[in-house]
């Protein structure tokens, strides 16, 4: 790898192991920092529990099948007896009001339901475990963009890390040019401009290193919230622009746009709406359930409940059976529904598809323009590299003008950022492509 971005390099990891030590710094490679955002989050946390919602609706359909048994009592005392009119015949010639009846009534009861035929309830379990499984899908999703939010912020700290050093190392570099242009000048080798022309380089080439290093600070603050640490943690990046695990070229696999979560939530919302339109006419079936009672029944003067010959206990059991009719008018308007929103989601899936493939399909050309830009701009590099090593030891013995030496420094430093920035876009297409095709 380039000569000056290993140095650059080593330095940074000598700095930063030094750092660890005195400051509990925390060391973080790019799949750890993606590791440390997903646990940290809120808003992955907080999407994660959606998915427990939806699979509590699972269990809760199928205890839909569980018998019904609940308790009732009723205690009453009617000082006043409600009066019965009698015709006449029964009791006497002429008709009468007479009070029948108990003026204490207490009644404790168990009551027992039991489907026995209702189709809607498996259903619902099936429509809960597609909804389930669509939950699960949002989360991945979620997390699969918190992912590449990560893995970019991570990536801009290290190609600002860099510029920020490029450019602190131009800022020596000229300073290194206005102490020799000023001895030069003193001894009178060197016109008055060109020396304030070196002071110039060497002032700017101090505000592009405090712009960069702004830059830089930027970006740490950025992945710091990404990852959701506090903005005071230390962080030490371990992976580097040129690591071999990120460089290591993508194999490019079979296209399948099935891989992609966004096709396969379509899919399962797909079935969901399948199963409502089958529940929808469900509705129209008859249902049959057994019931059952047993109870317990007070009746007398007082409220004496302890007189035991008082208490009478009566029981019954039978099977209902339900039969719609007038829900069958509206079942036909929500099938007409259903079946709209089937065409609606089919239509969907098939552009949600062709968008994918498309997706794949430029992601793949931009990885292949961006691997053979970054080997262009290396070799760039490495050309600029040596025609300033040769130019430096001309101007050193005084065969090449200073103005001549200062262009060729431009030209080097121009492509050493083209080759990081190279470097930088390649590793951005490779997560592109492993994104279109679902790999994360």
């Amino acid at each position: 790898m380039i000569k000056k971005i290993g140095i650059v390099v080593f330095s940074a990891i000598i700095f930063c192991s030094y750092a660890q030590t005195t400051n509990n710094t925390t060391s973080l490679s790019l799949q750890q920092a993606i590791e440390l955002g997903l646990k940290n989050r809120y808003d992955i946390q907080s999407h994660r529990y959606n998915s427990e919602l939806s699979r509590k609706e699972v269990q809760k359909t199928k205890k839909e099948w569980i018998p019904e048994l609940s308790g009732s009592g009723n205690m009453r005392y009617s000082p006043q007896l409600q009066g019965t009119y009698v015709p006449g015949g029964f009791f006497s010639a002429n008709p009468m009001v007479v009070a029948l009846g108990a003026k204490s009534l207490a009644v404790f009861g168990l009551d027992l339901n039991q489907a026995l035929f209702r189709p809607g309830i498996t259903t619902d379990t099936k429509i809960a475990k597609n909804k389930w499984a669509l939950s699960q899908e949002q989360v991945q999703q979620d997390e699969n963009n918190i992912k590449e939010q990560i893995i970019y912020a991570y990536l801009n700290v290290l190609l600002k890390e860099l510029q920020s050093k490029i450019t602190f190392d131009e800022e020596k570099r000229y300073k290194e040019y206005v102490e020799v242009a000023q001895g030069k000048y003193k001894i009178g080798t060197l016109i008055e401009n060109d020396y304030l022309k070196a002071q110039l380089d060497y002032e700017n080439a101090k505000i592009e290193t405090k712009k960069a290093e702004q830059n830089y600070l930027l970006s740490l603050d950025y992945i710091k919230y990404q990852i959701n640490v506090s903005a005071e943690t230390p962080l030490i990046f371990s992976d580097t622009l040129n690591s071999p695990t990120l460089l290591l070229a993508a194999s490019l696999g079979k296209e399948d746009a099935n891989n992609r979560t966004e096709i396969k939530q379509l899919q399962i919302q797909q079935e969901i709406n399948k199963l409502q339109v089958n529940k929808t006419k469900q509705n129209a079936l008859p249902s049959l359930s057994f019931y059952a009672n047993y109870s317990q029944q007070f009746t007398y003067t007082n409220l004496d409940y302890t007189l035991k010959q008082w208490w009478t206990p009566f029981n019954y059991l039978g099977i209902r059976l339900n039969v719609p009719i007038t829900s069958n008018f509206k079942n036909a308007d929500n099938i007409q529904e259903q079946e709209i929103k089937s065409k609606q989601i089919d239509l969907d899936l098939k552009q949600k598809t062709a968008d994918v493939h498309y997706e794949i399909q430029k992601s793949i050309i931009e990885l292949n323009n961006s691997q053979q830009n970054m080997q262009a701009a290396q070799n760039n590099y490495t050309l600029s590299k040596k025609i300033y090593e040769n130019q430096k030891q001309q101007n050193q013995i005084g065969a090449l003008l200073y103005t001549q030496l200062l262009e060729t420094e431009r030209s080097l430093n121009t492509a050493e950022q083209n080759y990081i920035k190279a470097t930088y876009d390649y590793l951005i297409a490779k997560i592109k492509y492993q994104k279109a095709i679902g790999a994360y």
